[in-house]
Formats: structure tokens, sequence, C-alpha cells
């Protein structure tokens, strides 16, 4: 965890930078340092193009076993566009893979 500190601190160039580009306090990166990131700075990061920086469940003593992503929703998502059929074959092509 300490690494991922180092690495922001090197992206952003110093301590009160880091604290500016997260919008905290300079003193809790430097308590960062010492007792690592929260959670939701490291997930912050892990979803950063421009941070490298992989996630690791069990550095928040997290069973990655228990992780998963809940893509369900109870809002009715709704579009002006016009409704037209799409046949299974076109709507499961390839280019949304990376």
């Amino acid at each position: 965890m300490n690494n991922l500190i180092q690495t922001l601190i090197v992206k952003y160039g110093n301590v009160t930078k880091t604290a500016k580009a997260f919008n905290v306090s300079h003193t809790a990166v430097v308590k960062w340092k010492k007792n690592g990131p929260p959670l939701h700075i490291a997930l912050l990061c892990h979803l950063s193009d421009d941070i490298p920086y992989i996630f690791n469940p069990s550095d928040y003593g997290i069973d990655d076993k228990g992780l998963k992503l809940n893509l369900e929703t109870t809002k009715k998502v709704t579009t002006n566009d016009s409704t037209k059929r799409v046949r299974n074959t076109d709507a499961n092509h390839d280019s949304c893979t990376s």
C-alpha cells in the first residue's frame, strides 16, 4: 500500500498536490504514508488509467471471492432515440471487447 502513496506523490509532485488531487488535507496524505490509503482512494486509483495500481483486496482484509459487480438497477432507463428492433447477432458483436 505504501507503494501506492509513493506512486501518487511521484505522479502529482508532492504531498500537497496529491492531497489537492483527491480533495483531502495535507495531513490526510501524510497519514496515508503511515497507515495506507483508505479503501475508496485505492479503488479510485485502480480505476484510473493514469495511475499504475492494481487493487489487492487482501490489503484491506477483504476476501476477493465475495467481490462482485452488481449491474442491476431499479431505475427505468429511457432515451429520446427511436425504438428499433435489433437482431441478437447484431447486438452481440465483438466491438465491446478489449
